[in-house]
C-alpha cells in the first residue's frame, strides 16, 4: 500500500518521493513541522495547527506557502484510513550551487512537503521516566532539530516507559514529546508556557474543555517532586490525546490507576474528536 504524500505542488506516492541532498533540511535542520490528527476524515482543531505552523516558519524567517487547506484536505481524502495523521513539514529550501556551506539565511525557495501516517491504537495508559531538559531555549518553536528529542525518547524506550517527562532547575517543562498535567492537592494544574515549552495545540484544547466543564485548573511552576507525589498525571499531545501516566520512575503515581480527573477529561476530549 503507497503512502499519499505531497511535495512541491506534486501529490505523489510517498515512496515516489526524493529531496535534494543540499536542502538546508537536510543539512542543518533548518526548517519546521506540524502533525495534524484527523478523526472520521475531519481535521481536529486545524486552526490552531495551522496558526502554530505559521508562528514557526514566522520565528525563524522561512516564507509561509497560501495553499494549507488545499494540501492538507487533498491529503485527507488520499488516505486510505480516515482516522489518520497528516504531517506537514517545511525548510528554508535548496542552497545555491555556488554556497553549499552557507550557514547564513540564503534566497531559496522553501521546500514543502506532507504526508499521512497512520494514526495507531495509544495504550490505556503510560510510564514516564523524568530526565534533565538538555534542549535549546526556543522550545516554543516546532524546529524539525529534533536530536535531544530523540536521544530522551530512545532513553524511555530503554526503561520500558512511553515517554521522558524533562525537569530544569527542579521544575517540569514538558514531556519530550508531550505537554505535562498533573493534580496536586485536587488542583490540575500544568506548566505555564513560555520559551522552553511548546503551546501544544492539545493542551490547549485541553484547557478549554476543562473551562467548559467548569473544572479549575492553573497554569504555574509544577516541581519534579511536586509530580512526584501527586495524585494523578496525564500527558497531552497530537498522537497521544490525553494519555494517562500511572507510574513515573518505576514509582506509582497515586494507587497506580488512572485517575478519575483523567478520565472524565480524556472522555470531554474522544467526544470532542467525535463531535467537535
Amino acid at each position: 500500500m503507497t503512502t499519499p504524500a505531497y511535495l512541491n505542488g506534486d501529490y505523489r506516492p510517498l515512496e515516489e518521493l526524493a529531496i535534494p541532498v543540499m536542502d538546508r533540511g537536510f543539512l542543518f535542520s533548518d526548517g519546521v513541522y506540524e502533525m495534524i490528527p484527523i478523526h472520521q476524515g475531519r481535521p481536529r482543531c486545524l486552526a490552531d495547527h495551522l496558526t502554530r505552523l505559521r508562528n514557526s516558519l514566522a520565528a525563524i524567517q522561512i516564507q509561509e506557502p497560501s495553499d494549507w487547506d488545499e494540501i492538507v484536505g487533498r491529503l485527507i481524502e488520499a488516505s486510505p484510513d480516515p482516522d489518520c495523521l497528516v504531517y506537514l513539514q517545511v525548510t528554508r529550501g535548496v542552497m545555491p550551487s555556488d554556497a553549499p556551506f552557507v550557514k547564513h539565511y540564503c534566497d531559496t525557495t522553501p521546500t514543502v512537503f506532507g504526508m499521512v501516517k497512520a494514526m495507531g491504537e495509544p495504550p490505556d495508559s503510560t510510564h514516564a521516566i523524568t530526565r534533565e531538559d538538555r534542549r535549546w531555549g526556543r522550545c516554543f518553536i516546532k524546529s524539525t532539530m529534533l536530536l535531544e528529542t530523540v536521544m530522551a525518547t530512545q532513553s524511555a524506550r530503554e526503561q520500558n516507559a512511553g515517554e521522558a517527562i524533562l525537569h530544569r532547575n527542579g521544575n517540569i517543562t514538558e514531556g519530550a514529546t508531550s505537554n505535562v498535567f498533573a493534580v496536586v492537592e485536587g488542583m490540575i494544574r500544568t506548566p505555564e508556557l513560555g520559551p522552553t515549552i511548546l503551546p501544544g495545540v492539545t493542551r490547549k484544547l485541553a484547557l478549554q474543555l476543562l473551562r467548559e466543564h467548569g473544572v479549575e485548573y492553573r497554569e504555574t511552576d509544577l516541581s519534579l517532586e511536586e509530580m512526584r507525589n501527586t495524585e494523578e498525571v496525564w500527558l497531552t499531545g497530537s498522537t497521544r490525546g490525553i494519555m494517562p501516566v500511572i507510574k513515573v520512575d518505576d514509582a506509582p503515581i497515586g494507587d497506580g490507576t488512572v485517575g478519575p480527573m483523567t478520565e472524565q477529561l480524556r472522555g470531554w476530549y474522544q467526544e470532542y474528536c467525535l463531535n467537535g
